[in-house]
């Protein structure tokens, strides 16, 4: 049968295929595993080739099928630092309260997301000024799961804001309301899927309104733009801290009686 690869290779092979002129290619099967590809993504390239595949998988001595790989396995082409930002993400969502959420088992990572997005409904939980910039391919507007929910029962639902806190609430906000299938995007949210795309070579992981892909994004604020990934053009809001007061009243508004924490007058996380 076919080789079973995990997303983030499906994902190189992609941006390998689509390389510019400059790029460096292995001249023949030994120079690549010498490189440091792996068996799957030298069949993976040449079959993006339309060249014939080299061997078919071996079956294991009980005639089972090969396991399909960990997607918990961490991509070793990716470099330090972006694990470094990635942490740096969760940190800025942990620092705004999104912890207080309660959504450990109601979290999806990016890397599942990448890896099977047909698998999701996505929502983007962010404000008209920032959806209007771009979006994670596919998504809908939280009006959009508010006005249609039926919409959304076939298949598990990811929120996902700037970092995480926004669309934490918003996910916690479903739930209460007796949305069982929807979850929050964890890794940093949009802002962890932008770093994470950009780290595997896709230049333009994003969509306009129009579906056009694109590297622009919304970052919230200045400080974010520089965790957005590499390559990425950034916007973001003159007074963020405006935007998130705002966001933290209506998150109490909508959390009220759920937590004590959320039944305080005031404050900005």
């Amino acid at each position: 049968g076919p080789l079973q690869v995990s997303g983030w290779e499906r994902q190189l092979l992609k941006s390998a295929a689509t390389m510019g002129a400059g790029a460096s290619v292995p001249e023949s099967e030994e120079a690549a595993l010498s490189a440091g590809y792996t068996p799957e993504q030298i069949e993976l390239y040449k079959n993006s080739q339309n060249l014939p595949a080299v061997a078919a998988v071996e079956p294991t001595e009980h005639g089972d099928e090969p396991d399909e790989p960990d997607m918990d396995d961490e991509p070793p082409e990716l470099p330090p630092e972006f694990y470094e930002k990635q942490e740096q993400l969760k940190s800025v969502a942990g620092s705004l309260g999104a912890d207080k959420f309660q959504l450990d088992d109601k979290t999806v990572s990016v890397k599942e997301l990448v890896a099977s997005p047909d698998k999701f409904h996505v929502v983007d939980a962010r404000s008209n000024v920032e959806i209007q910039v771009s979006r994670i391919p596919n998504a809908r507007t939280r009006d959009s799961f508010d006005m249609h929910p039926e919409d959304f029962k076939d298949k598990p639902v990811v929120v996902y804001c700037t970092v995480g806190y926004i669309g934490g609430g918003c996910v916690r906000e479903l739930i209460n309301k007796g949305h069982e299938n929807v979850n929050t995007l964890g890794d940093g949210a949009l802002l962890g899927y932008t770093l994470y795309q950009t780290a595997l070579g896709v230049d333009k992981p994003l969509v306009k309104p129009d579906g056009t892909p694109t590297n622009e994004v919304h970052t919230f604020t200045s400080d974010l733009a520089l965790l957005a990934g590499e390559g990425m053009e950034t916007t973001y809001f003159e007074d963020p801290t405006a935007e998130l007061n705002l966001a933290n009243r209506n998150i109490r508004r909508a959390l009220h009686g759920w937590s004590d924490f959320w039944d305080e007058e005031d404050g900005a996380a």
